[in-house]
């Protein structure tokens, strides 16, 4: 008897630990998501210049929200189950 409720004991662990890297993966797609979206916006052409080019947001905040979803798939992918 004490091995089937150590069993169901480990299935109920392992059911955890799969949700919760389903949800850091999830998490981790929308930040990379987002990123992208902050980084797109109208471009410079040959006629007239756009300043916008160089704001804070497209050139600090996007590229540090991509790499931290893609740091933290990595961190999904990994995530050991105890």
């Amino acid at each position: 008897m004490n091995t089937t409720s150590n069993n169901i004991q480990m299935n109920n662990r392992s059911h955890f630990f799969r949700i919760t890297r389903r949800r850091i993966l999830i998490l981790a797609c929308i930040l990379v998501v987002a990123g992208y979206t902050l980084m797109s916006g109208p471009g410079s052409s040959g006629q007239s210049f756009c300043p916008d080019i160089f704001s804070v947001r497209r050139v600090v905040v996007a590229p540090m929200l991509c790499l931290s979803g893609y740091l933290l798939i990595i961190v999904g992918i990994i995530h050991r189950e105890s």
